[in-house]
């Protein structure tokens, strides 16, 4: 009788345990596929790959790529409007506050 109590409350136990490993595992399987699939469209593999070759060319001229006299122009005009609107200074940095203390 004893025997047949413990195996009621051990199916009892994997019952309520089971669902939540099973769900677990599930969701952990698919991350690992997520993981493994990331790469494998060969139009966004191809879209990466092009990215990283223009940022590289970028690094290597110092400056933007593919970038015509037209297009170089209007950059400098957007910029020195920014510049007037914002008080000049450098742009890229960020702002530093004096709080004045009375």
């Amino acid at each position: 009788m004893a025997a047949l109590f413990r195996s009621s409350l051990l199916l009892q136990r994997t019952s309520t345990i089971a669902p939540t490993i099973l769900s677990r595992n599930i969701g952990m399987s698919g991350v690992v596929w997520a993981k493994m699939d990331k790469n494998s469209d060969p139009i966004q593999r191809l879209f990466v790959e092009k990215i990283q070759s223009y940022k590289q060319k970028s690094k290597n001229s110092g400056k933007l790529f593919g970038v015509t006299p037209e297009i170089e122009a209007e950059i400098e005009k957007e910029m020195g409007q920014i510049k007037r609107r914002f008080g000049g200074g450098n742009l890229e940095e960020f702002p530093k506050f004096d709080f004045a203390e009375k």
